[in-house]
């Protein structure tokens, strides 16, 4: 029987009080990134903004994590493959509009890089992309 797993990304916002459920990697970008919405001319948009994206990008140690996300994932497919498994992997931040949005989507992009043919589907969700700023 041949098996065909799916890597699932989750993009989400911890102050959303409704975390992705199951269980998979897990990464928490409240303290790693520099937070978009910090810039007025950022703050309604979303990481799937090209100027959002940028701006991610470019943040000290962005490169590092979204190179260790993409790693990460394709080590734990490598274990979940042979055992028709799917991989799931959660990235969060605040609000969950974009740093975490931004990360989803690039890590993905690298992980699609690295497989290359191998590369199973993929599948990126935004959970909360649609629920705009969150103010604390």
């Amino acid at each position: 029987m041949t098996t065909h797993p799916i890597i699932r990304f989750e993009s989400f916002g911890f102050l959303h009080h409704d975390q992705p459920p199951g269980h998979g990697l897990l990464y928490d970008l409240r303290e790693a990134l520099r937070n978009p919405s910090d810039d007025p001319a950022l703050r309604h948009l979303t990481g799937l903004d090209p100027r959002v994206r940028d701006h991610v990008r470019n943040t000290e140690g962005a490169d590092e994590l979204a190179e260790r996300i993409a790693g990460e994932s394709a080590a734990h497919l490598s274990y979940a493959r042979p055992r028709g498994r799917d991989v799931k992997v959660f990235v969060g931040c605040r609000g969950g509009l974009h740093r975490s949005v931004a990360l989803a989507e690039w890590a993905g992009e690298l992980l699609r890089a690295r497989l290359g043919a191998d590369c199973p589907a993929i599948e990126i969700n935004h959970r909360h992309i649609d629920r705009g700023v969150v103010h604390q």
